[in-house]
């Protein structure tokens, strides 16, 4: 053989195995990708215990896969356990992930939102400001920020990050502009939150929150006839709902014109709830305006016979004083 066909020969045997490791690399490759298809497609189905399976097995057989891919399993399989219910295995999967991406926005976000979900308030502030630090303007933590500012009562900041979002976002989404209402509505900015509250309506005129949030702004607008169009719409789209029924029946309550029928409708509502405070004070305040100030003070006494302390009770023991 010639020395010119040993050398090229020599050279064929030192690719084989360089080629063959390329093929492997590429096999597993694709493997990895299937898998995540695979836990994507079985989350999306329900089938969440087989996604977990999937995402587990990926975890165990493919530690030094790239971590785009370790991320989008991690993803799955904590966005699973949300949906199952099962937020302690979440925050666990969550935390994990962070361990190896710490700068990775979407995982960031996921963990600010099981934060939220969990009423863990302070935790998901922290995690949403995260991310923000990696992203500037994220949507979802914007958003998230104004909701959790709006659930601990801290209305200036809460109106601070809804407006931003919704000068970032494209999305006309009414639950959006009802909380942005809410919060402006609880700033007693009302303009402002009758103005997103109409356009939550707008876009979406069968959900009875809206229409009780559209209620209470004109009631303070002392816009008693809008106020008492929208709370029955509101009645109706809701069948009766509690606080809805209860709010309007004190409306009726404080009108000379209407507290008869407000205490009609009080009568029959405590014989299913005869230990409602509120019940009892709506009692109370439909006889006084009809006139009936011994009757309607002998109801407030009701009130001072329950166990439990309350801003009602308070009030009645304050009235009841004073006559």
């Amino acid at each position: 053989m010639s020395l010119s066909k040993i050398i090229i020969f020599s050279l064929c045997l030192m690719l084989v195995p360089l080629q063959s490791n390329a093929i492997f690399g590429l096999a597993g490759r694709v493997e990895q990708k299937q898998k995540i298809a695979a836990a994507r497609e079985a989350y999306a189905k329900g089938n969440y215990g087989e996604a977990i399976k999937i995402c587990e097995d990926f975890l165990m057989q493919n530690q030094d896969a790239p971590k785009r891919r370790t991320r989008r399993i991690y993803s799955v399989l904590g966005d699973t356990y949300v949906a199952l219910g099962n937020y302690d295995k979440a925050l666990l999967t969550y935390s994990e992930a962070l361990e190896l991406l710490p700068k990775d926005i979407g995982l960031n976000l996921s963990l600010a939102d099981l934060y939220y979900k969990t009423e863990l308030y302070d935790k998901a502030i922290e995690f949403y400001n995260k991310t923000l630090q990696l992203e500037e303007n994220n949507e979802g933590a914007l958003l998230g920020l104004g909701r959790t500012f709006l659930k601990i009562g801290f209305l200036s900041k809460s109106r601070q990050y809804f407006k931003k979002y919704l000068e970032e976002s494209n999305q006309k989404d009414p639950l959006v502009y009802y909380e942005y209402a809410n919060a402006n509505f609880l700033s007693n900015n009302l303009n402002t939150a009758l103005d997103y509250a109409l356009q939550a309506k707008r876009l979406n005129n069968k959900n009875p929150d809206i229409y009780f949030l559209i209620a209470k702004i004109y009631n303070n607008l002392n816009a008693p006839k809008k106020a008492r169009l929208n709370i029955d719409i509101a009645l109706q789209l809701s069948q009766n709902r509690e606080d809805i029924f209860l709010t309007s029946a004190l409306w009726k309550a404080y009108e000379t014109e209407t507290a008869s029928e407000a205490l009609k409708e009080i009568k029959r509502y405590q014989k299913e709830n005869p230990d409602s405070q509120l019940a009892i004070f709506i009692e109370f305040i439909s006889l006084s305006k009809q006139g009936k100030q011994k009757e309607a003070l002998n109801v407030l006494k009701k009130i001072q016979n329950k166990n439990e302390d309350s801003f009602i009770k308070t009030v009645s023991q304050q009235i009841l004083a004073n006559n």
